[in-house]
């Protein structure tokens, strides 16, 4: 596809995560941000909140173990954390939102195991959503373009995660609302090649035109099918495995 193509001429590695079963219906499985977080010395294995995407995690291990990656931690039990709900703002600071697919106890655990790492995590709460069947997670409301630089829709964001980003030196460009909410949140979610060599969906002018004017070099492409229909953006679409 005009994605994986982009992905594949940054000289990125690429490994494809391949369902044993394949009657399983694990059709959100493409997006393979969500059942696992990658941190320095291995990975950890999530939890879903979503009940038909449990499985997943599953295959998520076996990928790991697959390539000599180990498995540093599990969210186990009542909890759950998606990884849509997880953001890295420094290399020992993660940003975990509250929503209806992470849950207090998902976060308890998870920053258990990254204090053991010297890893802070910031809990975030996140707007109240009307329709309990989408899915909004932190990174429907920001994503990070550079170690100093984001981009999110302001207007959603609570006095106190503000105060993060500028407590961190970061710069938050305001993204259009009109382009954000007509895309259902995904004119936001966009995926960091490397500091300011971006991915993002066709069909956003005014956001592409307020990156480039940021020093940005963006990457199109045609979301309509992949990204608009199934409701997850180009980060969704991958997990970073090791970064130079």
């Amino acid at each position: 596809t005009e994605f994986y193509e982009i992905i594949k001429s940054s000289d990125a590695e690429i490994f494809n995560l391949n369902i044993e079963n394949e009657d399983e219906e694990l059709c959100d499985s493409v997006f393979t941000h969500d059942p696992s977080l990658v941190i320095n010395e291995g990975a950890i294995i999530l939890n879903m909140g979503k009940k038909l995407r449990k499985k997943e995690t599953e295959e998520h291990e076996k990928l790991y173990n697959s390539i000599d990656i180990p498995i540093v931690g599990k969210i186990i039990d009542e909890g759950t954390v998606e990884g849509g709900d997880c953001l890295w703002i420094k290399n020992n600071t993660l940003l975990v939102g509250e929503s209806l697919r992470t849950n207090r106890s998902g976060i308890h655990q998870l920053k258990k195991i990254l204090n053991y790492y010297d890893v802070k995590v910031i809990p975030i709460t996140l707007p109240k959503q009307n329709n309990t069947n989408s899915c909004f997670h932190l990174m429907s409301l920001v994503s990070m373009l550079d170690h100093d630089l984001a981009i999110g829709c302001l207007s959603l964001f609570s006095f106190d995660l503000k105060k993060i980003f500028n407590d961190n030196n970061i710069k938050l460009i305001s993204i259009p609302e009109d382009e954000y909410f007509k895309s259902k949140t995904l004119a936001v979610n966009i995926l960091t090649l490397s500091p300011r060599e971006l991915v993002l969906i066709k069909g956003y002018p005014k956001t592409a035109e307020l990156l480039l004017n940021e020093g940005n070099k963006i990457n199109l492409f045609n979301g309509n099918e992949l990204c608009i229909k199934a409701e997850g953006g180009p980060t969704c679409l991958t997990r970073a495995i090791l970064r130079q």
